[in-house]
């Protein structure tokens, strides 16, 4: 049997410390039909160098662009340089559990052969969080940040996200429609949940397909759920500003294609500072705008 080709979109910067781990777990993945492509964001470390080791595809380029745009740029480049059939995002300094691409493209087929017609299609996994050394921190990725995969409806995707980039696999039609990011999402990931929730499919692979190595220079992180973390959270930024910059872009990239009740439920959201105190928490409730869990509801309604 041909086995589809999957793109692995690398984005490294100044990662010396831990490439070469991660390079290694990529190519001694038990599916072998892939491809690594890296985009470097400007390294001024031997990132690079040990990079080209390897046999990748790099995009050149010394303009340093952030995470979040780094990855649409690799998927951009891939989409549009090769017939490749499923794409996944790999951060420079995590390790891949051997079977992570054959246990997410096993679900992925599932999934798509459960369709009448091509379907966008996002997959997702849990993760082991491990501290520099690899030591374990906690076996789940989401019982330790309290969330639940599940939760993963539109609505409920405007104010939380629930799907971890390093974890993702994105089939054709899904990298398509995705593209491009705009500028206002918050995240390369967030972003590609909302367009599969909306317009496709999630599915979750209920196991953890990698360590997930925290370290100062994390880009984002896994955050234990701790009392001291949530009063954090709560109290350091009284907007919710970012949640409706990027839901209004959502609306502007997608309008001819969204039914009418969601361009209402987006227009309202982002529109809330014209409606009295009372009347914004009447609507995120009517309309399930909600985070996970009391405390941080709590926290978030105290922020509208």
């Amino acid at each position: 049997m041909v086995l589809d080709r999957v793109d692995i979109l690398l984005a490294t910067y100044n990662g010396e410390k831990y490439i070469q781990e991660q390079l290694d777990s990529i190519f001694n993945q038990s599916y072998k039909n892939l491809r690594v492509i890296v985009r470097d964001d400007g390294s001024t470390d031997a990132t690079l160098d040990i990079v080209k080791r390897y046999d990748v595809e790099i995009i050149e380029s010394s303009e340093n662009l952030g995470a979040k745009m780094s990855f649409e740029s690799l998927l951009e480049y891939a989409l549009n340089r090769s017939n490749s059939r499923y794409f996944m995002f790999a951060d420079q300094d995590d390790v891949w559990r051997s079977d992570k691409i054959a246990k997410s493209i096993d679900r992925m087929k599932v999934i798509e052969r459960e369709q009448e017609k091509p379907t966008p299609i996002l997959i997702h996994s849990n993760l082991h969080v491990v501290d520099e050394s690899l030591n374990l921190i906690h076996n789940s990725f989401w019982h330790y940040s309290h969330i639940d995969p599940n939760y993963n409806s539109f609505n409920r995707l405007l104010i939380q996200n629930t799907v971890t980039g390093c974890t993702m696999l994105l089939n054709r039609e899904l990298a398509y429609l995705a593209l491009p990011i705009a500028n206002e999402a918050i995240m390369h990931d967030w972003w590609i949940a909302l367009v599969a929730s909306k317009f496709g499919k999630i599915g979750i692979l209920n196991e953890a397909t990698m360590d997930y190595r925290q370290h100062a220079n994390n880009d984002t992180g896994a955050k234990g759920f701790t009392l001291a973390y949530v009063g954090q959270k709560i109290f350091a930024d009284t907007s919710i500003s970012k949640y409706q910059r990027q839901a209004k872009a959502f609306l502007q990239h997608y309008q001819s294609q969204l039914d009418t009740d969601t361009k209402e439920l987006i227009q309202v959201f982002t529109t809330l500072d014209k409606l009295s105190y009372l009347k914004r928490v009447i609507y995120l409730l009517k309309y399930g705008l909600l985070k996970q869990g009391s405390i941080r509801n709590i926290g978030f309604i105290l922020k509208v």
